[in-house]
């Protein structure tokens, strides 16, 4: 490798070096066992091990204290367009999801899978190079929840501040 790219992506990112490197070596023999933790069981008790020290680390990191669960789930924002309607919007009841491009697009998508949901904005018109003007937004009160999408990496528009909901 004769130069290091670095990747500004909103997922995947640039590992130091030494990252990398520890990785690799334990890719083909993970603390002296003889095999990667790509090919032990995840029941194993050296995995289990692994796993309560990542846990424990996050925690100490992030400051989660012990009466709340740290899952591992794949899918970033994808996923998470799907976990919030189906862990927060109850079966009699509506989200608004103000709509300022693509991801915008994306949660609506997945909500609508879920439950009753309404564009309470979108500058779709615009082809979203824009945000929606404070009078644009249709609110609902008894919505159990807003979502709108702070960064819309895609089309390059921001929220400075949250929308008042």
């Amino acid at each position: 490798m004769k130069t290091k790219v670095h990747n500004f992506n909103a997922g995947p990112s640039v590992l130091p070096k030494q990252v990398l490197q520890q990785a690799q070596s334990e890719l083909l023999d993970y603390h002296g066992l003889g095999m990667s933790i790509m090919e032990m069981s995840h029941r194993s008790k050296p995995f289990d091990q692994l796993m309560e020290s990542v846990q424990s680390n996050i925690r100490l990191l992030m400051g989660i204290p012990q009466n709340y669960k740290i899952l591992f789930l794949q899918g970033g924002a994808s996923l998470q367009f799907s976990m919030v309607p189906m862990n927060i919007l109850a079966p009699n009841d509506s989200a608004d999801y103000i709509v300022n491009g693509t991801w915008g697009q994306k949660a609506l998508k997945e909500a609508k899978k879920v439950g009753s949901v309404r564009v309470a904005a979108t500058t779709e018109s615009f082809n979203f190079d824009r945000l929606p003007k404070s009078s644009e937004l249709a609110l609902d009160e008894d919505a159990s929840y807003v979502h709108f999408t702070s960064n819309e990496t895609i089309h390059g528009v921001q929220w400075v501040n949250e929308p008042q909901t």
